[in-house]
């Protein structure tokens, strides 16, 4: 089974841990943008250049972090900031990172992180992060700003 076709197989545990995740505050999103997400996520997972990880915890998805390739020049539309100079040719951008409250704080969400990048050849990985995001400073000191 190809990841696209995993992705498919278990949609609804991704789309479980999205809910479970992002009903939290600060962003409290209900039902229907885990449903966005779970069509997103399809999308996404029909691209060149998807991938995925997962942490699995009692036999299910208990956190997931995935992205696409996106070629130079390309910048996600909603981005707070223009694209820094210094990002060059093709890039791997990560859409999701998100890791079950009770499964936090031990190192999971890191390690999908790096299981996620560790394969890729483009020369950046980008990770979107919203600015609301209380991990936005985790992030900060794994390396990525």
């Amino acid at each position: 089974m190809d990841e696209h076709e995993a992705v498919l197989h278990r949609a609804e545990e991704f789309r479980d841990v999205y809910h479970r995740v992002y009903r939290e505050p600060p962003y409290r999103e209900d039902a229907s943008a885990a449903d966005a997400f779970a069509a997103q996520l399809a999308a996404h997972a029909a691209l060149p250049g998807f991938a995925v990880a997962t942490v699995r915890a009692g036999g299910a998805i208990g956190g997931f972090a995935y992205g696409v390739r996106r070629e130079e020049g390309w910048w996600h539309p909603r981005a707070a900031a223009p694209a820094p100079h210094r990002l060059r040719g093709p890039l791997f951008y990560v859409y999701e990172l998100a890791v079950l409250p009770r499964l936090r704080g031990r190192g999971r969400g890191r390690a999908l992180l790096q299981e996620l990048v560790a394969a890729r050849t483009e020369p950046h990985a980008v990770l979107a992060a919203s600015t609301r995001a209380p991990a936005r400073e985790l992030y900060r000191r794994w390396g990525a700003g």
